[in-house]
């Protein structure tokens, strides 16, 4: 297969290359093959389209898929990034994907494929909802992050060709949710890669600034640095150690955010180079670890042991900053081969290879921990924007550990208090949650917990959660739980809501009737597949579905259609004309009914209507039997001569309505008076009388009824 990419050609060929020969260093000829055929209907579905810099858009996804085989990921994976943006936007549907590769290639495309085809109230539920489904399809196959972290690596590398409002919105985008998720699943390169590359767009001059002060240090501490490793290493060949250094400068990033942390200027940051040691086993870290502090002062309080507590993606390593020459500070990292790998790779590594380590199992269970999190979220969160809240608030980069009173350790986010410690451990225990000690001394609820604590959770049946509880939580899964609560709390409640306000619909609508379990069954099946009967219950309840609308299905009226309702039938709910249009009885209006029973009236015009979701909305004409008085504006322009206000008025008042306001405009002209009267009437019938009654007058020059003229 050839297409014709004209000055592209050449690029794209040593692209796609590329991709084969990375790929073929671990894959057979049969993956290989497969590769191959992603990338043709890869190249064939895109062949039309481009990127913001001119390029081919099939680029993008053979660099996806680069990235991937350079994680050295299975053929599947790869195939899937090559595929990942062909249904999201070409004509090839999930099913031809299926047909030509199978379930397992499908199912990772569909999961990083956006719900373009579903339409949401706004940009920010359209994303919620996306980020929701990848999240929740990364719980079940892992391999869905890992090509999402691929596509958003390389969108970053490329954001030069975007409009710069688009490069802060995509940078502050990956800042908040794939930086960390990266660093969470211990995809430590990529972690370094995306925030160093959204760094740069978010605060242009302070990397610019940094960058230069950071090239200035490095050369003037090059040979210091290089002097201190000699001595290491001699020192250590003289213990029976052999190892191997590696020593790297911080990314800007990472300064800067030392630099934030610490309140201190460039000039104080005194380990912009990290220098690791890499040893064979545990036993040659904390004998290194003797060696390095026999050589060099340890600066006290700096000396950090992973290995005994790994970090919660499943870091391991021991840190110490040492006084190395010239009165200069220097970190040194010290961990195992294994641990190097878990360091740099992550999930990759103990995930995805299925390595038996010790170090690779531990790291293993830690990722584990934190993907049921997710779903412990999910669970527990009613929206898609709470979900994603709830997932940055967990996503925090710092993490504390402390310990249960008989020595488990438990990781939670850095400001996290004693409710956030007691739902950790069980949702009952945090819903009943009434104190507790900290390392033996009783401490209130909004205790933030220090590295180190031990914590025992007192609770009290009689303790339930309060909505202060939601300024005292820190973590995501303790807020999300804490809503739950709340919800399920009111959730029967609304259930019997719902059924009261059907209730009086029916009666609204002149039926005797009261709805029973085998109407629902057939309006739900009916009308609201996709809720069942309680569900649809809740949503009447809550305001989100008319009742009126449920009460026409029951009867079999037409939704779409207006139908009479008399005031006399409506004393259960309170009648409220909307202030904006003032809608009146014998007109076709719309009614909203609120969870709190009020009936609220709109013409069908009405403004409002707009912000309302259709299912809230139902088509009604109120018969005002009962002589219920509504409000409606009258605009005049009379001639300006003596005595036309009080023929005006005494006209109104003769046909026994009632001013409630009268109020003058400023008119530019001597001729006439522009005038808006506020009144009182029982139906649109009596307000189209007193329109003709004063057409006919000598003193009117136009009469307009809520600024449109109808005579």
């Amino acid at each position: 297969m050839h297409l014709d990419y004209g000055e592209y050609q050449q690029l794209v060929d040593v692209k796609v290359q590329n991709l084969y020969k990375q790929a073929g260093k671990y894959l057979g000829n049969h993956d290989i093959d497969k590769i191959k055929l992603a990338y043709q209907v890869a190249a064939i579905s895109h062949i039309a389209q481009k990127r913001k810099s001119g390029e081919p858009y099939i680029i993008h996804p053979i660099e996806v898929a680069t990235i991937i085989s350079s994680w050295e990921l299975d053929c599947a994976t790869i195939c899937g990034a090559l595929l990942h943006d062909v249904v999201e936007d070409t004509a090839v549907t999930l099913e031809d994907i299926t047909q030509i590769f199978g379930v397992e290639i499908a199912e990772l495309v569909d999961s990083v494929t956006k719900l373009d085809k579903i339409n949401f109230a706004t940009k920010e539920i359209a994303y919620a909802e996306y980020f929701r489904k990848v999240v929740l399809s990364m719980a079940k196959d892992i391999r869905v992050i890992l090509i999402k972290l691929a596509d958003r690596l390389h969108n970053v590398l490329t954001l030069s060709s975007m409009k710069p409002h688009k490069q802060k919105r995509i940078a502050l985008e990956t800042m908040e949710i794939y930086v960390p998720i990266a660093n969470k699943i211990g995809l430590h390169r990529v972690y370094l890669e995306l925030a160093e590359e959204c760094f740069k767009y978010l605060h242009p001059l302070r990397y610019k600034i940094l960058k230069k002060a950071m090239v200035m240090a490095q050369d003037s501490r090059k040979d210091t640095i290089d002097s201190l490793i000699h001595n290491i290493r001699s020192s250590m060949k003289s213990n029976g150690i052999n190892a191997e250094f590696i020593a790297r400068n911080r990314t800007i990033y990472n300064i800067y955010k030392r630099m934030v942390r610490r309140s201190l200027n460039f000039d104080r940051i005194y380990d912009i180079f990290e220098i690791k040691i890499i040893v064979n086993s545990v036993r040659d870290c904390y004998l290194t670890l003797g060696v390095l502090h026999s050589l060099y002062q340890p600066f006290p309080g700096k000396f950090k042991d992973y290995i005994a507590i790994p970090k919660s993606n499943g870091y391991q390593s021991l840190h110490s900053t040492l006084m190395g020459p010239l009165g200069i500070p220097l970190q040194i990292h010290i961990r195992t081969e294994t641990m190097e790998d878990v360091a740099e790779n992550g999930i990759i590594c103990h995930w995805l290879k299925n390595k038996n380590n010790d170090d690779f199992i531990s790291a293993k269970k830690q990722t584990t921990n934190w993907i049921n999190n997710i779903l412990d979220i999910q669970a527990s969160t009613f929206s898609a924007n709470e979900f994603l809240l709830s997932i940055k608030q967990d996503l925090f980069p710092i993490d504390i550990y402390v310990f249960t009173p008989k020595g488990k350790i438990i990781i939670l986010p850095k400001g996290a208090t004693i409710l956030d410690f007691a739902y950790f451990i069980h949702s009952d225990i945090g819903n009943h949650c009434s104190a507790a000690k900290v390392n033996s001394k009783m401490v209130k609820l909004d205790t933030a917990l220090q590295n180190g604590d031990i914590v025992e959770i007192i609770t009290n049946v009689n303790i339930e959660p309060t909505h202060e509880w939601l300024e005292i939580a820190h973590s995501g899964k303790a807020i999300s739980k804490i809503k739950q609560y709340f919800k399920e709390q009111k959730y029967d409640e609304n259930i019997q809501n719902g059924i009261k306000l059907i209730n009086y619909s029916l009666g609204a609508l002149g039926s005797s009737r009261q709805i029973d379990v085998k109407d629902l069954e057939r309006v739900a099946g009916e009308y609201y597949s996709k809720y069942n009967i309680l569900e649809l219950e809740h949503e009447v309840g809550v305001g989100n579905i008319s009742p009126i609308n449920i009460a026409k299905n029951i009867l079999n009226m037409d939704t779409h259609k207006s139908i009479e309702i008399k005031l006399s039938n409506c004393n259960r709910f309170n009648i409220i004309q909307d202030a904006e249009c003032f809608a009146l009885p014998d007109q076709k209006i719309i009614t909203r009914v609120t969870r709190n029973g009020d009936m609220i009236l709109h013409t069908l015009d009405c403004k409002q209507n707009k912000q309302n979701m259709v299912n809230f909305l139902a088509f009604v004409t109120i018969i005002n039997d009962t002589g219920q008085l509504f409000l409606t504006k009258l605009h005049a322009i009379l001639y300006n001569i003596p005595g036309t206000f009080t023929k005006f008025s005494g006209i109104i008042a003769h046909h026994g309505i009632n001013i409630i306001e009268l109020t003058q405009e400023h008119s530019s002209s001597t001729q006439y008076s522009n005038i808006t009267v506020t009144v009182e009437v029982t139906s649109i019938n009596q307000v189209v009388n007193l329109y003709n009654i004063l057409h006919d007058t000598d003193f009117v020059n136009k009469i307009f009824y809520f600024n449109q003229i109808i005579i």
